[in-house]
């Protein structure tokens, strides 16, 4: 058994077969390791073939000796279930270990903000996350919504498996002939609105699937309840007028996708699948149509932000202005201009004040001057009399 230390970290890699055999030299070596130290332990399983019961008491007491949960990473299939079928799983911090996958002969078929999607073969892809995803806080929170997603009827990709692709993570789908719908329009434009009017379609059918808030927290509750993180750049009369603009939002038991736009969906087979779901909730279909109006409206004029965007780019001034008046249209299902205009004058409002949190979670990104302006607009939505949702 190998043992390293580093950073106030000490690791044990276990290996082989641990049975009764050999059970209580690994013990020995442990006690040996630890004896006299408070540094934090791992336990890294990833050449260790099989452990009995007599390998199972030793992690035990190792774990009674600590007094804390036992990390225990790059645990093989096999010696999961044993973990599994013994509860040890409850006990211990088990992180299964993944499969290594290599893209580089893959072929690239879309890009996104979180990462790049690649076709494996003809029946799957793999979404390769940037190597600063957070693994729990995104990864796991999509793959889980994922899944609950499609038990609810909301067309998307089942996750399967996750990956390593070097020091990134993946993760795979099964999406047989499918294509991101951004590089669908860049080749084929001239049905521009076509795919434009099917994504709205699809859209408005996906705000009409009911969901369990249970396992899918509304957007309203989640923004009234992070109103605090705002204290910072918000006085007390900014902070109530924000609040009672969430609090007018009407509440609905119907999906949110959380980031919904052309660039988080796949055509296959004539048909869209929603993808990058770690957003997804319950609520108004407001809370989805800023995701388009930030993209298509707000950003429309913004040279360098177009030049950034792997969606933006793909289209010319032009055809982004297109995109979103052809769009908001075929999801209203109206040409009544009036309608039109106070459905995208509260969405800005809407828009403005979720904008607000990028303040606080990307630091710089909103220049002083462009807050005051963003405050401003949200006073000015405020003070003009909070309506009724038109939609």
């Amino acid at each position: 058994m190998r043992i390293t230390e580093n950073e106030g970290k000490t690791t044990f890699y276990l290996e082989g077969r641990i049975d009764t055999n050999n059970a209580p030299q690994v013990e020995k070596e442990i006690c040996d390791a630890i004896e006299g130290k408070t540094s934090d332990i791992v336990i890294d399983a990833e050449k260790l073939e099989y452990i009995s019961s007599a390998g199972l008491r030793v992690l035990m007491k190792l774990r009674k000796s600590i007094d804390k949960q036992l990390p225990v990473i790059n645990v093989s299939r096999d010696v999961y279930d044993i973990f599994e079928t013994t509860g040890f799983i409850e006990l211990f911090d088990v992180k299964k270990a993944y499969r290594k996958v290599d893209v580089s002969g893959m072929k690239l078929i879309g890009q996104g903000a979180t990462g790049s999607v690649y076709r494996a073969d003809d029946e799957t892809v793999i979404k390769v996350f940037n190597k600063d995803v957070n693994f729990d806080m995104i990864i796991n929170a999509e793959n889980d919504k994922a899944r609950k997603a499609f038990l609810s009827g909301v067309p998307t990709a089942i996750p399967y498996d996750i990956v390593r692709i070097g020091d990134c993570y993946g993760t795979v789908y099964e999406m047989l002939d499918a294509k991101d719908l951004v590089s669908v329009i860049t080749e084929d434009k001239a049905h521009l609105e076509d795919y434009i009017k099917l994504f709205a379609k699809t859209v408005r059918e996906m705000h009409s699937i009911k969901v369990d808030t249970g396992k899918f927290v509304p957007a309203k509750t989640a923004s009234l309840r992070s109103l605090s993180m705002l204290a910072s750049i918000l006085d007390e009369e900014e902070m109530r007028k924000v609040r009672e603009i969430y609090e007018n939002i009407p509440d609905r038991d119907t999906f949110t996708h959380g980031d919904c736009h052309i660039g988080n969906v796949m055509l296959k087979d004539g048909e869209l699948m929603f993808i990058d779901l770690v957003a997804a909730g319950a609520g108004h279909p407001i809370f989805d149509m800023v995701s388009m109006y930030s993209l298509f409206v707000e950003r429309a004029n913004d040279k360098a932000a177009i030049a950034q965007s792997p969606v933006l780019r793909n289209f010319t001034a032009e055809e982004i202005n297109r995109i979103w008046n052809v769009f908001i249209r075929a999801y209203l299902d109206t040409d009544d201009e009036t309608l039109i205009k106070k459905a995208e004058y509260q969405i800005r409002g809407i828009s403005a004040v979720r904008r607000l949190y990028a303040v606080i979670f990307v630091p710089g990104l909103i220049t002083p001057e462009a807050l005051r302006a963003m405050k401003q607009q949200i006073s000015d939505y405020y003070d003009n009399g909070l309506e009724p949702i038109c939609f």
